[in-house]
């Protein structure tokens, strides 16, 4: 692939201009008692991500492990259990990639689709680069920072839109009642930003099965229509996959992949 059809991806920026001090420093403190800790036992939490109802005015996906994929590809299915999105998770973040997209989201069941999303990130720092459609044709190209890395909480608004949301982290008791774990930290909210009306969620499944990763409840967007469903799918992705792999590249000392 051309390097130079990815001219809307900036070069990847060092470890020091995040910290001036090293690739860990720009982390904030770990907390002990903010959030719980996945363990073994909790894997067989009631309140399942499986099995949840069909809401009306509502779309349900499900997020499997791909097939063959040793560096965590995702492929997304709809309510209907057919082919949605293929996520192409690249093995290494786009600072190791001289600049270019990680995350590539296609249309059907593989990487052979038509790109509908790109992002470059870094595995440091709280900056996303995200690109609507094909980054070789789309104009749509926005930033997504993390207001706060330990909540994961951000404002974003689709593109040619003004319009407000915001994710969150949920977990403890809030995801317990929607049908997630409680003690999962890969769990999101999408709401509303004027009304606080909750606009979608992501309940983690926590490898309770081996092939589930978890699942989508998105609310009908008649203004932005299907493409709704797909942007909310890819930012939250994001989100989460820079939650993965943060946790990874700490459970290596600092010194793994992604």
């Amino acid at each position: 692939m051309n390097q130079d059809q990815y001219a809307w991806a900036a070069p990847p920026p060092s470890y020091h201009d995040f910290t001036g001090t090293g690739a860990g420093a720009s982390r904030p403190p770990a907390s002990r008692t903010e959030h719980p800790v996945d363990t073994k036992e909790d894997f067989q939490d009631a309140g399942s991500a499986a099995g949840l109802p069909q809401l009306p005015g509502y779309s349900t996906y499900t997020v499997e492990f791909a097939k063959g994929s040793f560096h965590m590809d995702y492929l997304i299915k709809d309510d209907a259990d057919k082919p949605f999105l293929y996520v192409d998770n690249k093995a290494f973040p786009s600072t190791f990639r001289g600049g270019r997209p990680d995350v590539i989201v296609h249309e059907g069941g593989d990487n052979t689709g038509p790109i509908v999303f790109a992002s470059r990130s870094n595995i440091i720092g709280n900056c996303h680069e995200l690109c609507f459609g094909d980054p070789a044709i789309s104009s749509r190209f926005t930033e997504l920072k993390l207001k706060n890395w330990v909540s994961l909480t951000t404002t974003w608004s689709p593109p040619d839109s003004e319009k407000k949301y915001k994710f969150e982290r949920m977990y403890g008791k809030e995801a317990e009642a929607l049908g997630g774990r409680k003690t999962s930290l890969l769990s999101l909210k999408l709401t509303d930003v004027e009304n606080g009306e909750i606009m979608a969620t992501y309940l983690n499944d926590g490898f309770q099965t081996w092939r589930k990763a978890g699942t989508y409840q998105i609310k009908h967007n008649p203004a932005i229509g299907d493409e709704w469903d797909k942007w909310v799918i890819c930012v939250c992705g994001v989100l989460t996959e820079k939650e993965r792999r943060s946790r990874r590249w700490r459970s290596h000392g600092g010194g793994g992949g992604p």
